[in-house]
């Protein structure tokens, strides 16, 4: 006696179904895998600079060699004293620069010209704010004081930011997940894991958010800005 066997048509229907069933499966996954959004997350921070550096520069001219060269190195010993009065120290202080010049070519007024630069580099970034602002108490002294306003101005540097870094990139990408939640509240979705993230570089900007470079200023803003897609379900 034969058993029953199943008709070629049925098997051929429940493959087809079966088929069916799992392409579908795949186009869903698909298109699910495919909606994203991608949202940016902002935090900063107020941070007040640990260092500082500063550049004094001075110069003279004339035509009696002797007189320059005394001159020039009166003019050093005012400024190192001048800055030890105020608070700084030997170490803090170095002179980067004392040349002196014979000008020998074409008619020129003087024919020496010396010139020198003494840095300093210190973490009393308060004094050094304060006391850059009475340089005018150099001239006093008669110190030929040269350089513009970019040269002359101190410079402050925050140092810290492997320190504040944990923190701010937690809260750029908490605020990165807020903006995905809000889009996916307001779409009737919800929001699934990241599909891609970029975590952007600590960068400083003035605090008083004017257009210039923050190492002219003593208080910063740390920021960060966070990149990220989050699937959406």
């Amino acid at each position: 006696m034969k058993a029953n066997s199943m008709p070629a048509s049925i098997i051929l229907g429940l493959s087809f179904i079966i088929g069916m069933f799992l392409l579908g499966s795949k186009l869903y996954n698909a298109k699910k895998s495919s909606q994203f959004v991608s949202v940016k997350g902002l935090a900063e921070k107020e941070v007040k600079a640990d260092q500082g550096s500063w550049t004094i520069s001075a110069a003279n001219n004339g035509n009696d060699l002797n007189y320059i060269k005394n001159n020039i190195n009166e003019q050093v010993s005012t400024i190192e004293v001048w800055l030890k009065e105020k608070g700084f120290t030997e170490e803090e202080i170095k002179v980067e620069e004392l040349s002196l010049q014979e000008n020998i070519y074409g008619n020129v007024q003087y024919r020496y010209s010396a010139r020198l630069q003494i840095s300093l580099a210190t973490g009393k970034v308060d004094l050094l704010d304060q006391v850059s602002g009475q340089a005018n108490e150099l001239i006093d002294r008669g110190v030929s004081l040269t350089g513009d306003r970019w040269l002359t101005r101190p410079r402050y540097f925050f140092t810290k930011i492997n320190e504040i870094k944990p923190t701010l990139l937690a809260e750029s990408t908490k605020a990165a997940l807020t903006s995905a939640k809000e889009f996916a509240d307001n779409s009737g979705a919800k929001v699934g894991g990241i599909r891609r993230a970029s975590q952007g570089i600590i960068s400083l900007i003035p605090a008083n958010r004017v257009n210039e470079s923050e190492e002219f200023y003593l208080q910063k803003i740390a920021r960060v800005v966070s990149s990220i897609d989050y699937y959406i379900e």
